[in-house]
């Protein structure tokens, strides 16, 4: 009997509910491609845009076709290639579509080495968030000493890299969460979310930021754009509440004479080249390293049961510590 490599994987077979939109799949491998890499996956991470692109909320129902397979980032080890400089045994950090699944065919350049003794947990994170984070502090922003910054969405994934990110490059940090009574991570100054910014901050004396990091847009936006002090700059990276900047946003914005601007990694990607974003992941995760930047897990998931994960993160009574890992055995 010939014995074929099966491949194991989620396929979206349409935009939905992910209950009726997902599928379990087991095929055979094709063969490898002149210049692929394949690689077996062992963890794969959840994020936000994830659960977007399967539902096909805004956006992501026009930048992705089904079927596809669902997942944006992933950790996995070569096992052949037909690229120099990746030979099998080798870590690497998956930075494409698809990563649901046990084994990727990728292009090279949407791979990273990475150590060997790096947690699969933590390297699957290394990229989306963790890249965002790094590329907004050091490049668009080039945060100081001088800088006192406000972000949002403060217990999301990324707010917490930018809290220790406060740290290691030393800028000043104000951090608004729903949750600051249960906040992990030390930061300068802790707002509730649910009260009104500008008053906490007069109340106890928080000097006013100059850069605003926005994961959430629309009402709670207009909220954050009011704390800015005059020039200052507005950087959105994300849509979280899926609603759009309020009219008196922009009122606000011109008044004040603030710099306002979007940053998506993608169109980032784009403008500087492969290269370029090669070198900064790899001054990234040097300094998550050297200065031990955690990235948080809640639990670990097997791929078969996607579906389980899905409804842990979407279930209102769940309060998760961290991301939810799919992994592939």
């Amino acid at each position: 009997m010939i014995n074929i490599e099966r491949n194991i994987r989620v396929n979206q077979i349409c935009f939905g509910h992910p209950q009726r939109s997902l599928k379990l799949e087991n095929i055979p491998l094709t063969t490898l491609l002149d210049g692929f890499v394949r690689v077996q996956i062992e963890a794969a991470n959840i994020n936000p845009s994830d659960l977007l692109s399967i539902r096909g909320i805004g956006q992501y129902k026009h930048n992705h076709q089904t079927p596809r397979v669902p997942g944006f980032e992933a950790v996995g080890t070569v096992v052949k290639s037909n690229q120099k400089g990746y030979i099998p045994g080798q870590r690497v950090v998956v930075a494409t579509n698809g990563t649901w699944q046990k084994y990727i065919d990728v292009l090279p350049e949407n791979l990273f080495h990475i150590p060997q003794i790096l947690e699969s947990g933590y390297a699957c994170q290394l990229y989306i968030n963790a890249l965002t984070a790094w590329v907004l502090t050091t490049e668009i922003a080039q945060l100081t000493r001088k800088d006192v910054v406000i972000i949002n969405a403060g217990n999301s994934a990324i707010g917490k890299i930018f809290t220790q990110l406060s740290a290691s490059l030393k800028f000043t940090l104000i951090v608004v969460t729903s949750k600051p009574e249960s906040y992990p991570y030390s930061a300068d100054y802790i707002l509730d979310a649910r009260d009104d910014l500008s008053s906490q901050m007069k109340k106890i004396c928080i000097p006013k930021p100059n850069i605003a990091f926005d994961a959430i847009g629309g009402k709670a936006g207009t909220e954050l754009v009011q704390t800015i002090d005059k020039q200052g700059r507005y950087i959105n990276y994300g849509t979280l509440s899926l609603e759009f900047y309020e009219s008196t946003f922009f009122k606000y914005i011109k008044h004040q004479h603030i710099e306002f601007s979007t940053f998506f990694l993608r169109h980032w990607e784009d403008a500087v080249g492969k290269d370029i974003r090669r070198d900064k992941f790899n001054m990234m995760l040097n300094h998550f390293i050297e200065n031990q930047i955690q990235l948080d897990v809640d639990r670990y998931i097997p791929l078969n049961k996607a579906l389980s994960a899905i409804e842990c993160i979407e279930s209102e009574s769940e309060s998760l510590s961290g991301k939810i890992i799919l992994t592939i055995e």
